[in-house]
């Protein structure tokens, strides 16, 4: 199949087809293009050549568009305006001042809802978010600062400890009305589960978050499954089912009683939200201010209300 290249005629001949078929003279167009009225005809004259048609009828003093000329003038002239509206907008895109990557979770659930916040304080900073599950997109080059799970250990950046990872069942209101309370993590084998499915073989399932609670899951078992945590956390608030909450993930959902914790159990792991910046000698005035933003807003949310009770958060500062 030909090329787009192979396809098309010179761009510098439509143009100076577009600016003639618009003035309806060589001359005019030549004195728009700042070019000899000799170069436009010349230009003109290979691309008939090129299309095998003429465009022109050329008179003594003027020239006339032929009915071929006029339907392709139509259809050049609109599509050299949406090249000029491309290139103006991609030139005019502000360039950011910091690109920050994150996974769904954090995205969805955790920044986004807050940002608003940070460009309060700081109006004239512009963020390129890169939301995406894949830690190897969230480490490139182009970043300079993530938020990302895991333990901890990420060669070529320095890790700061966000929060600890702290995982308890969560659920609607309507969904204990239906169901009624949940006593213990065994009477959750018997109800509709909803699971993150993820890739990661450190995310927390319920198998796992029931066998650390000496429960056996029965492998044939009623569950929903989505792959992106924030809509999974979406389907709970709307009462599809119970979903594994992470600590500071939920916290909005749980004050807002959108989600309650229908029990105490929660299981605390070794792992955590880490942010990230490179390990490198020359700092980032805006990314300092980020990271330290980030933190604050963490401390500023301190406890959840749960069954009337505030759960305090686990910090450890590095």
């Amino acid at each position: 199949m030909p090329s787009i290249r192979q396809q098309l005629p010179p761009l510098d001949a439509l143009v100076m087809f577009d600016a003639a078929a618009r003035h309806m003279s060589f001359t005019l167009a030549a004195d728009e293009l700042n070019i000899t009225q000799a170069a436009v005809s010349r230009q003109i004259r290979l691309l008939e050549e090129d299309l095998g048609i003429r465009l022109f009828v050329r008179a003594h003093r003027n020239v006339e568009l032929t009915p071929e000329g006029r339907a392709f003038q139509h259809s050049v002239h609109s599509a050299l305006l949406h090249l000029c509206d491309a290139t103006n907008e991609i030139r005019h895109i502000p360039q950011a001042n910091i690109v920050v990557a994150v996974d769904q979770a954090i995205a969805g659930l955790w920044l986004t809802p807050r940002i608003s916040e940070f460009f309060s304080l700081y109006p004239d900073v512009s963020i390129r978010i890169i939301a995406s599950d894949s830690q190897s997109e969230c480490l490139e080059e182009r970043v300079d600062v993530a938020i990302l799970h895991g333990d901890g250990y990420w060669p070529g950046f320095k890790p700061r400890l966000l929060f600890r990872e702290e995982i308890f069942p969560v659920c609607s209101p309507a969904f204990i009305a239906k169901f009624g309370d949940i006593a213990s993590p065994r009477a959750l084998v018997d109800l509709p589960l909803i699971e993150h499915e993820d890739e990661r073989w450190d995310w927390m399932n319920w198998r796992v978050w029931l066998t650390a609670n000496n429960i056996e899951l029965p492998h044939k078992h009623h569950k929903l499954l989505i792959n992106n945590y924030a809509f999974m956390i979406r389907a709970a608030e709307a009462g599809h089912g119970v979903a594994l909450g992470w600590r500071c993930l939920v916290d909005e959902s749980l004050q807002s009683g959108r989600l309650v914790r229908p029990m105490k159990q929660t299981l605390t792991t070794k792992l955590g939200y880490y942010l990230l910046v490179r390990d490198q000698s020359q700092t980032n005035a805006t990314v300092e201010a980020f990271a330290d933003w980030v933190f604050e807003i963490q401390r500023s949310s301190m406890t959840v209300e749960v069954d009337d009770e505030p759960i305090e958060k686990s910090r450890r500062k590095r």
